[in-house]
């Protein structure tokens, strides 16, 4: 029974077969089958593959650029009148505004200026990350202009960037099949094979980043410009005399030979300031207890230092007393230096003072407490008294002025006591310049920052408004500062 079953399919299964046409391969039949639904899967995959190379591709290098507010620049792009121009549009136009290749720095914030180039299927793009901020010294990357005819090569942007020397920067891209980095000049900026840029001494050197996208190639540039330093912030001399120039001097007889001192370099040297001196003043006679010759006297107005100040209308004053003053130790000298500070205060408010530190002493003419131990006594007591006073500063000429030594030198007294030669003020001058620099790059850089915070309100920028807020002297503007913060 069961091999009649056995037949009967037998035959069913023949008979199938051959009403179908079909046939059982033999081994070496199925091999070739096997074969031919390889070369099908690999065709498949080659299709995939071309038809990835053939689709639209965009090609993109991400650049980063700072601007402040008030700048343009141009756009350095090469060849734009060739086989493909060059379009460029901004991510948000009320901070940073295209027109033509010129772009502008409108206000605080973050906006993505894009230069696209279409060459055939493919889009290459350059994406600059513009932030904007506001500085009243800074500058973005100055630059000139490339040079590229071939009109048979599509347009493309030179990126000028600059970096210090020994730092590192990856260019980035995204896109292509392939990339090839190269340098114009290895010895001033390098870069590895992934792209990463490094400057190596000053100069400038053209960065190629050659893509292959869709059996295209493209070229993107960059300009690296290299510095050994980050350059400083820069007090102009006309910043210098403005300062001065609304400002007063009081002082004793050293300050009348600082007045000569300063008519010798020429007429408007540092702005002309009110010079409110005058021989043996000292606090003892500043209200006339020994005759009005030893008081101060501004425009035929003779007085305690209080009145001729505010007379003068100085918006600042230069103080440096002591000398005719030393009829105790530091610390007694102090507290009348103290008085008399208050007192010119309280006829002027809110007055910015600037303590001259007592000059030192010669070391052979040293009498009583008019000695080194009784004036750096004094001067330590005034430095640290003014760190806690609103606008009251304190400079340190006594320091530049011993030239390393514990006294006055030689070749800096003009009578082996306390007066002093051309030489001695030319550097107690350079001083307060060198240190009013440094106030007012302080001053710019907290103002800045707050600026740049209250147009664009990220916690970044309040930060960093906050550090150079913090690095200012107690006083009116730092208060200011710091209510727009809040």
């Amino acid at each position: 029974m069961k091999t009649n079953t056995i037949l009967s399919k037998a035959v069913s299964l023949s008979l199938c077969l051959a009403m179908t046409g079909a046939c059982i391969p033999s081994a070496g039949a199925a091999g070739n089958i096997q074969a031919s639904a390889v070369n099908v899967s690999l065709a498949k995959n080659a299709a995939k593959v071309t038809a990835k190379k053939s689709a639209k591709r965009n090609v993109t290098l991400t650049q980063k650029l700072t601007l402040y507010k008030g700048e343009t620049r141009e756009l350095d792009i090469i060849r734009q009148t060739g086989k493909s121009k060059a379009s460029v549009v901004s991510s948000n136009k009320k901070v940073v505004s295209v027109s033509g290749r010129k772009i502008t720095a409108k206000k605080c914030g973050k906006s993505t200026v894009t230069v696209s180039v279409k060459d055939g299927k493919n889009t290459y793009k350059v994406k600059i990350k513009i932030t904007v901020r506001i500085s009243s010294y800074k500058h973005s990357i100055k630059y000139s202009t490339e040079k590229a005819t071939n009109a048979n090569v599509p347009a493309s942007l030179v990126m000028h960037r600059q970096l210090l020397a020994g730092n590192t920067y990856k260019l980035s891209l995204s896109g292509q099949d392939s990339v090839k980095f190269s340098s114009s000049n290895k010895s001033i900026a390098s870069v590895s094979r992934k792209g990463v840029v490094k400057g190596i001494r000053p100069g400038s050197a053209l960065i190629k980043a050659k893509v292959t996208a869709n059996g295209k190639k493209y070229t993107f540039y960059t300009r690296i410009h290299v510095y050994d330093n980050i350059p400083s912030p820069v007090i102009t001399q006309s910043q210098i005399d403005d300062f001065f120039g609304s400002s007063a001097f009081v002082g004793s007889s050293l300050g009348v030979t600082q007045k000569k001192y300063f008519e010798s370099k020429g007429k408007g040297y540092l702005g002309s300031p009110a010079m409110l001196v005058t021989g043996c003043y000292g606090f003892h006679n500043d209200e006339g207890a020994n005759g009005s010759q030893y008081q101060l006297s501004y425009n035929g107005y003779t007085g305690p230092a209080r009145y001729v100040i505010e007379r003068s209308g100085a918006d600042k004053v230069f103080i440096n007393m002591g000398t005719n003053d030393m009829f105790g130790d530091g610390e007694y000298v102090f507290n009348n230096y103290v008085s008399y500070l208050n007192g010119i205060r309280d006829v002027n408010p809110g007055l910015p003072i600037y303590i001259e530190a007592m000059t030192p002493v010669y070391s052979g003419g040293e009498k009583g407490h008019l000695r080194n131990y009784d004036v750096d006594t004094l001067n330590s007591l005034l430095k640290s008294w003014c760190k806690k006073q609103n606008d009251i500063y304190f400079i340190d000429i006594n320091t530049p002025l011993k030239d390393g030594t514990d006294s006055l030198p030689l070749y800096y007294t003009s009578d082996k006591y306390v007066h002093l030669t051309f030489s001695a003020y030319e550097v107690w001058t350079d001083t307060i310049i060198k240190y009013v620099k440094k106030k007012l790059i302080k001053e710019m850089k907290a103002k800045d920052a707050v600026n740049t915070y209250c147009e664009y309100k990220t916690s970044s920028n309040k930060k960093e408004a906050l550090k150079y807020v913090g690095k200012l002297h107690k006083g009116a503007l730092k208060t200011s500062l710091k209510n727009k913060l809040r």
